[in-house]
């Protein structure tokens, strides 16, 4: 038996449990791109024609619980419950009443974020994919879906603010230099006044009406009256 034949097979049995559980794959909302971080599950559905990716939030318990959580909807083959016959209503030309022929079916992958894709040996049922990883679906005869499994990305957190940026203090400008005041000369130093000689004392008048003659303060003093003795 093939490897596409055992893997539809498995995977029609393992949703066949959980459609007689009671568990429908309905659409639900999703993100219209991979998931961020290491959170969730991404979704990649290949038609051949078009590539679709989508992030099943959360932690979804199996491939088709992340099929439908990350919002495609899903057609079961009416014979066969649990098996995929069509991905959001591809291919519209099967009844979906029996099996699809192993060369147009829905393949199920599985892949690391930014790894490479393998081959799923479980049904879409069964498979418990991990947080951070991916799931691929490409229609057709077993190839794996055209777009390599997306890269891993960081987290998407709140947008931090900028920090407002201060406004530069104004340059104040500078005080212009004001010109030193002019010296004043300094006063040129007057002359003393000469001063004038005193007049010379005017003679004395004698009793006689003339004038006496001054007294002489260099001249001899006159002898004393006393006689000499004679030898």
């Amino acid at each position: 038996m093939s490897r596409s034949v055992k893997a539809r097979l498995s995977g029609a049995a393992a949703a066949a449990g959980l459609a007689l559980a009671g568990l429908v794959a309905v659409a639900a909302p999703a993100s219209a791109a991979a998931c961020s971080g290491t959170s969730g599950v991404t979704v990649v559905v290949d038609t051949g024609s078009s590539i679709v990716t989508r992030c099943a939030s959360g932690d979804p318990g199996s491939g088709l619980a992340a099929l439908a959580a990350a919002g495609f909807s899903v057609t079961q083959v009416q014979t066969q419950p649990g098996f995929v016959c069509r991905v959001n209503g591809f291919p519209a030309a099967d009844p979906c009443v029996r099996t699809p022929p192993s060369s147009a079916y829905w393949g199920y992958w599985h892949a690391d974020r930014g790894g490479s894709w393998s081959y799923s040996q479980l049904g879409a049922g069964s498979y418990n994919p991990r947080a951070g990883s991916v799931e691929g679906w490409r229609f057709g005869s077993g190839q794996q879906p055209r777009t390599a499994p997306p890269a891993p990305t960081k987290p998407v957190g709140p947008v931090q603010p900028k920090p407002t940026v201060q406004p530069k203090p104004s340059v104040q400008p500078k005080p212009s230099v004001q010109p030193k005041p002019t010296v004043a000369p300094k006063p040129s130093v007057q002359p003393k006044p000469t001063v004038a000689p005193r007049p010379s004392s005017k003679p004395r008048a004698t009793s006689s009406g003339g004038a006496s003659a001054p007294r002489s303060t260099t001249g001899p003093k006159p002898s004393s009256s006393t006689p000499v003795g004679r030898p």
